[in-house]
C-alpha cells in the first residue's frame, strides 16, 4: 500500500467516523429524551431514584433533575 493510498483511506475512514458520530449523537439525544419522562417507582410504590445531592433512578441511571433549592434570601 502507498502512502496515496493510506492518505486517501484515512480520509474515507474519517468520513465514516463522522457520519457515524452524528448518528451515535442522535440517537443519545433520543435516549435523553425518553429517559426525561422517568417515573419508575419500586413494586411497594417507593420513587427508584436515589442518591444525595446528585439523584439518579436505581433503574435506568438517568440523573433526575432536582428541584431548585434556594440557598439564601
Amino acid at each position: 500500500m502507498t502512502q496515496a493510498e493510506r492518505l486517501a483511506r484515512r480520509a474515507e475512514l474519517r468520513a465514516d467516523i463522522e457520519k457515524v458520530r452524528g448518528e451515535l449523537e442522535a440517537l443519545l439525544d433520543e435516549e435523553a429524551r425518553l429517559l426525561e419522562g422517568c417515573e419508575h417507582v419500586y413494586a411497594d410504590g417507593r420513587s427508584a431514584s436515589t442518591g444525595g445531592r446528585v439523584r439518579i433512578c436505581a433503574v435506568c441511571g438517568h440523573v433526575l433533575k432536582q428541584r431548585d433549592e434556594k440557598l439564601w434570601g
